[in-house]
């Protein structure tokens, strides 16, 4: 086999769970910052600060268009903020609630902030047994207040609207924790939030119910198409309008999977996607599908920081058909790694992200992004056109909030926040189907894209006994973008391996490659 050709480098993804040795030559056993788009493997945008620095470390961010002008709301420890772009500059406003003109603190945590919007109303909930659900009215000088209506001494570990129903979830009266019960509002007018959340008022629809089988305690909820689904530790239960005087109809649809923490559930045309905690699946409120099975499940959960899973989150990035599961890696006390599945091509990748305790996608002030004086990426490292727009779209830009104290935008620029991202793709126990022999390789041929002149590292080595081991890697080449045809490096094993490297190049794109191989020996 003088030539294996691999058309559309990123067609397959990262592959984890199988053996290396059997997997087709076109599947990376790693990645990091790696994003497989369209086929190609493309290094991943970068993030930059936006709004400045916030006024608090940002636990939770929801967006919210308030008079045509794009408001993101970030809540924390103790506080609430709004930060709107006014004259080209970012105007940050305390909006916690208040006593007599002084602040009452809430004791809010790391992901247990919940977040909705009835009729353009935003409403937080803390998710705590101290501080009730929160409702701000938007107006110039306001501040969020308790949720109007809301019975007293009582609180929710999620908070979610449905339909004209605000839905509470696991649900603490007093001191006494109700954590099987569902609770839901009268519907709200148009305009407006809920009435009523009183279950003996028999002239209105509000009620409670608790789903009392198994033992796993309810996590969170989020509509699907026209039902609303209650996630439990281990189970998901369907909530369906009735047409009678129950208002509500429940259904147990899934036995086996539920959601390992508040904010790990996301709609995908359709779908939900949800991390569970031992799987990741997506279903239509029927059906399950493992998205990772025989790819990446187990190496996903074998890398956690089991100390920290109550941290891990999900968002989407809709422009780029992804989705990212935030998680700390071994070590990490905050989420600083991201699993990216692209929803469309089914492939698997990487990212490092900068210590996140949330994210979520939403509209945002033009002027945040394409404008080249806003610009703080270098000629060469620039993603957009001579005072250009951004490669995405400000309608479906992502903001993450960080554990350091910063709003970041995601896929704003080439570098991570001005430093150039450590990215790499490697294929190890390569067999080209045949254990036996000893394989020479004498050349990769890369069609790499990218700026002119700068340069990418094509590294060769391999193993000779053991396809599992770390490959040693002697013959290092470089490939310089635009001019490099061939890199001609001559390694013989029976297990050879790949690894490609940033070198100069802060954003480049592999299309396809070939290896020029020859066969050896047997044993």
């Amino acid at each position: 086999m003088p030539m294996v050709k691999i058309g559309n480098a990123g067609a397959v993804g990262v592959v984890k769970d199988l053996s290396q040795h059997e997997l087709q030559p076109a599947a990376w056993t790693d990645a990091n910052n790696i994003r497989f788009l369209d086929g190609y493997c493309r290094q991943f945008f970068g993030h930059g600060t936006v709004f400045d620095t916030p006024a608090i470390t940002p636990y939770h961010v929801m967006a919210i268009t308030i008079g045509g002008m794009r408001h993101w709301i970030y809540a924390g420890a103790q506080k609430i903020y709004d930060v709107v772009i006014t004259g080209g500059a970012a105007v940050h406003r305390n909006v916690t609630r208040q006593t007599a003109g002084v602040d009452v603190n809430y004791t809010g945590a790391q992901n247990a902030w919940t977040s909705c919007s009835l009729s353009g109303i935003p409403i937080l909930n803390p998710g705590n047994a101290v501080d009730p659900p929160q409702r701000w009215d938007t107006g110039a000088a306001s501040k969020f207040v308790t949720l109007d209506n809301w019975p007293a001494n009582t609180y929710c570990k999620s908070l979610r609207a449905f339909k004209a129903f605000l839905i509470a979830l696991n649900v603490t009266k007093g001191t006494n924790n109700l954590a099987y019960m569902v609770k839901w509002s009268h519907p709200a007018d148009p305009g407006s939030v809920p009435i009523t959340w009183d279950p003996t008022d028999q002239t209105k629809d509000a009620g409670e119910l608790d789903l009392a089988e198994g033992g796993d305690q309810i996590v969170d909820g989020l509509q699907l198409r026209d039902s609303f689904m209650i996630y439990k530790e281990q189970s998901v239960w369907r909530m369906d309008v009735s047409g009678d005087s129950n208002i509500f109809r429940f259904s147990k649809v899934l036995g086996l999977s539920g959601a390992m923490n508040r904010n790990c559930i996301v709609e995908l045309d359709g779908f939900h996607f949800v991390l569970t905690g031992s799987d990741v699946i997506i279903h239509d409120g029927q059906s399950p599908v493992q998205v990772l099975d025989k790819v990446a499940r187990r190496a996903l959960f074998q890398d956690m920081d089991t100390a920290y899973n109550d941290r891990s989150f999900v968002f989407k990035n809709p422009f780029l058909n992804e989705v990212f599961v935030c998680y700390a890696s071994i070590g990490s006390t905050v989420p600083n790694k991201a699993m990216v599945w692209n929803y469309k091509d089914k492939t698997v990748s990487y990212r490092d992200i900068p210590n996140l305790n949330h994210a979520n996608y939403g509209t945002i002030d033009t002027s945040l992004g394409g404008t080249w004086a806003s610009d703080s990426d270098s000629w060469d490292s620039d993603l957009t056109a001579w005072n250009g727009p951004d490669f995405t779209p400000s309608t479906t830009r992502v903001l993450m909030a960080s554990n350091d104290t910063q709003l970041f935008m995601l896929d704003s620029s080439a570098t991570f926040n001005g430093v150039a991202p450590v990215s790499y793709l490697e294929r190890r126990g390569l067999s080209f189907g045949d254990d036996e022999r000893l394989k020479t390789i004498v050349g990769i041929r890369a069609r790499i894209a990218g700026n002119a002149g700068q340069t990418v590292i094509i590294k060769l080595g391999g193993h000779n006994t053991d396809p599992y081991a770390d490959p040693e890697y002697p013959v290092s080449m470089t490939h310089v973008i635009g001019s490099t045809i061939a890199c001609d490096g001559i390694v013989t094993y029976r297990y050879p391996a790949l690894r490609i490297e940033s070198g100069t190049a802060v954003q480049w794109r592999l299309d396809s490659f070939d290896y020029d191989v020859r066969q050896g020996s047997r044993w």
